[in-house]
């Protein structure tokens, strides 16, 4: 009896450790700073002068596994003659970043391209398949994929969510 006791605690110790690395694993974006971001836009301008331009209509911003959606975006791009390079972005209104299995949505995102990080503000949702969690702010260290919700002290801004959704569907 003392054995099948044993055995239980140790299953039970090694399930749990087990969703705990799953779940966490789960909650990462897959990324590639190395792929070249690609634009699709109806619309487009650049400003020479002042090192900005901005693009409107359904834009889409791809790198990699990792599509930046939203309805307007501006940038900032430096000043290079021979290959002028974006240094960050800015997306606003319906704002949507995905890959192949986890989507987050905002107000606005900030996509800093030289410091790989995206931080999405305003109403946050980030769905896969076993989780919804909602918060005001979203940090995503594009290096590694972690995401990472931050709060204040404020009741109202606090991270709320549902953990393990299908796993209740399912039985």
């Amino acid at each position: 009896m003392i054995f099948y006791k044993s055995l239980f605690k140790f299953l039970l110790i090694t399930l749990l450790f087990n969703n705990t690395v799953s779940s966490e694993d789960s909650m990462k974006f897959s990324t590639n700073t190395e792929a070249p971001l690609k634009v699709n836009a109806n619309s487009m301008f650049i400003d020479k002068v002042s090192l900005e331009g901005g693009l409107s209509g359904s834009v889409n911003i791809n790198q990699g596994p990792l599509d930046l959606k939203s309805d307007q975006m501006s940038f900032i791009f430096t000043n290079n003659e021979e290959m002028p390079i974006i240094t960050n972005l800015f997306a606003s209104q319906n704002v949507m970043i995905s890959n192949e299995d986890m989507t987050a949505s905002g107000n606005n995102a900030s996509y800093s391209v030289r410091k790989n990080e995206i931080l999405l503000e305003g109403n946050v949702v980030v769905k896969n398949k076993f989780t919804t969690m909602r918060g005001e702010k979203l940090f995503i260290d594009l290096e590694t994929g972690k995401i990472k919700f931050l709060s204040d002290d404020k009741q109202n801004n606090r991270i709320r969510g549902q953990l393990l959704e299908n796993d209740k569907n399912q039985k």
